[in-house]
């Protein structure tokens, strides 16, 4: 298992784990304690991530990725290996996310309205200077809109954000993950990525200070 361990630990990029996911999962279904420990270990963080930027909640985002590792070592024979372990394990992930925010409408948050918005290109990248100390509070600042923002979007909307940039997952995977169309994910994301760039307008000045933090960084 060291060897499986330093294999996995190789194959992490930008936080989301990428491959090996399905043997340690087979491992673990055969009562591998240290196969349950390594696939805890590479997706607590993800799947905590996810759902704190789909609620807005910390209690949510704890409870929902303990229920999915719950879900795992119940019905985790349920996965065939054809499709990607990262789409498998966020379906999990956003249909306990969708239930429990169903379950408490009182916690879900105002949706902007989806009115027609300029462009989408202006969301892809925000850019501030980090090594200025006053523009680190601009970066901060920053990051704490965007996280606002993507809140703010209508769920539908901000799952593909959320999948897309914050997970990395292909338009083919993010599909899988909300059980839609291709064309879905692509029309949504457009849509959201255009709600965004209007809500995020008064920001883009920024760009003129150097440096780069793009969308994914800011909903790490």
């Amino acid at each position: 298992m060291g060897d499986l361990k330093d294999d996995l630990t190789k194959q992490m990029k930008n936080g989301l784990p990428s491959s090996g996911d399905a043997e340690l999962l087979r491992l673990m279904l055969a009562g591998d304690g240290d196969a349950f420990e390594q696939l805890y270990q590479r997706w607590q963080s993800p799947l905590y991530r996810f759902v704190l930027r789909m609620s807005g909640s910390e209690t949510m985002a704890e409870d929902v990725m303990q229920e999915v590792f719950l879900t795992l070592m119940r019905d985790g024979r349920q996965y065939s290996g054809r499709g990607s372990f990262a789409a498998y394990i966020l379906a999990i992930a956003r249909h306990l996310t969708w239930r429990r925010l169903r379950r408490e409408r009182w916690f879900v948050r105002l949706e902007i309205e989806d009115e027609p918005g300029p462009d989408d290109s202006t969301a892809a990248v925000i850019a501030v200077d980090l090594e200025d100390p006053l523009a680190r509070l601009t970066h901060d600042e920053i990051v704490k809109a965007v996280r606002r923002a993507v809140l703010g979007l209508p769920i539908h909307y901000r799952e593909v954000v959320l999948l897309c940039y914050l997970h990395e997952l292909s338009y083919a995977e993010a599909a899988e993950v909300i059980g839609c169309e291709l064309s879905t994910v692509r029309s949504r994301l457009h849509r959201a990525r255009a709600l965004l760039a209007e809500r995020l307008d008064d920001l883009k000045s920024a760009d003129a200070q150097g440096g780069n933090l793009n969308l994914a960084r800011c909903l790490a």
